[in-house]
């Protein structure tokens, strides 16, 4: 048995799995799909041991400090002889990767990439569907939009996040891993989260909050039922050329800070989070005064963190 944990937030995430899945379609290997975001890996992580794989599979997951916790379980299971295979693409501290690559069988993390493109050139270089996929994810991970479809898949995904939607997530792993990029089911979903998207944008737009930073800087923060990448999309476009996005995604209370003026990973880690240069991720426990009201001392300790960024 082989199970595949992969990044539920995005299509870089499902697309990595899918190049997996079609690696060992043709191989006719059983294959376990999970999903994770950085709030519940350690979690998917352990129960996933649990079953004893022969392999296991993680995929665009960077790291949190949180994720240490499970790090014994993986050098565990890696004794007992599970290969454990991690993909990914986000700024990991050497020392951090040095204790990855100990329990790993492969470990490659590369910065230039995304995870879906790392993992194409490692199992399939030369299959047609999977550099589609990589394309694909490739285009939404970096934010280039040259690519129409590759929009519309992130916000199916965005659509069927959380546990309860995992078979959802699966079909779309199953569709793209045939190189289905779109077919009656795909205009359904999009049909469906219309009116979600629409409603959740406004919403993401009445929530905005400005904060002014020293050096007449300004960030802007909002929240909403909304991937958070995608709310400081929405930000970036009615808002531009501020110092720093944050979106909030109501869901999972992620938080996702997004800028060109600083090192947003380094900010995240702050927090316990990770991530990329212009865009990471981390959690807060007191985001909400009441459920409609960001709580004043998150925001203060928001600026007061993102003040020694500004140079």
């Amino acid at each position: 048995m082989i199970i595949s944990i992969t990044h539920e937030h995005d299509l870089d995430g499902l697309g990595s799995q899918a190049i997996i899945k079609r690696y060992f379609d043709q191989e006719n290997t059983e294959l376990i799909l999970n999903f994770a975001h950085y709030i519940d890996f350690s979690e998917k992580v352990k129960n996933s041991l649990k079953k004893s794989p022969e392999k296991l599979f993680i995929t665009d997951l960077g790291f949190n400090e949180d994720f240490l916790d499970v790090f014994k379980d993986l050098k565990k299971a890696s004794e007992k002889g599970i290969m454990i295979f991690w993909f990914d693409h986000h700024i990991v501290d050497k020392a951090v990767k040095a204790e990855i690559e100990d329990f790993c069988k492969i470990y490659i993390n590369d910065t230039r990439m995304c995870a879906a493109e790392i993992v194409q050139n490692h199992f399939m270089p030369d299959d047609d569907i999977a550099s589609k996929i990589a394309a694909l994810a490739h285009d939404s991970d970096f934010k280039e939009y040259r690519y129409e479809n590759s929009n519309k898949l992130q916000l199916i995904i965005e659509f069927n996040r959380g546990d309860s939607k995992i078979n959802e997530k699966r079909k779309i792993v199953d569709y793209l891993s045939k190189g289905m990029f779109e077919n009656e089911w795909f205009k359904s979903q999009v049909k469906e989260l219309k009116s979600w998207y629409n409603t959740q944008s406004k919403i993401a737009q009445k929530n905005a909050t400005k904060i002014i930073l020293p050096n007449k800087q300004e960030l802007i923060i909002s929240f909403a039922k909304l991937g958070g990448g995608k709310i400081t999309d929405l930000l970036r476009k009615k808002y531009q050329n501020l110092f720093a996005y944050v979106g909030i995604d109501t869901r999972f209370n992620e938080i996702i800070i997004y800028s060109l003026y600083f090192n947003c990973r380094d900010f995240a880690r702050l927090f316990g989070g990770g991530g990329h240069r212009m865009r990471a991720g981390f959690k807060h426990k007191s985001i909400f005064k009441s459920r409609d009201d960001l709580n004043p001392t998150f925001l203060e300790e928001i600026k007061e963190k993102i003040e020694s960024f500004i140079s």
